[in-house]
């Protein structure tokens, strides 16, 4: 093989792992797990788990996924009155 179609070749390799984000991360977290969230109130009973995941390189906001008694996962806004006081009470308990 020429020694032109190897560098082209290697070229071509860096050109497309810089275009996918390097292909070596985690896709998992490669991006925002909440494409769409709710400002509709959900009432704590039902709250199986909350995840709050701070932004971060990929995602550059807060994000919080409740995870209901049904395992059903509800992505919310975090800057609804209600999530806030949750959130507060948590905190609290936790202290």
């Amino acid at each position: 093989m020429k020694i032109q179609t190897a560098f082209l070749l290697m070229a071509v390799a860096v050109v497309c792992l810089a275009v996918h984000g390097l292909c070596l991360t985690n896709t998992k977290i490669s991006r925002c797990r909440c494409v769409k969230v709710s400002s509709q109130f959900i009432h704590p009973i039902r709250f199986k788990h909350i995840d709050i995941f701070p932004q971060g390189p990929y995602c550059r906001k807060v994000e919080i996924v409740i995870t209901l008694k049904n395992e059903m996962k509800v992505c919310v806004n975090p800057k609804t009155l209600w999530v806030k006081r949750v959130i507060n009470i948590l905190t609290e308990r936790n202290r």
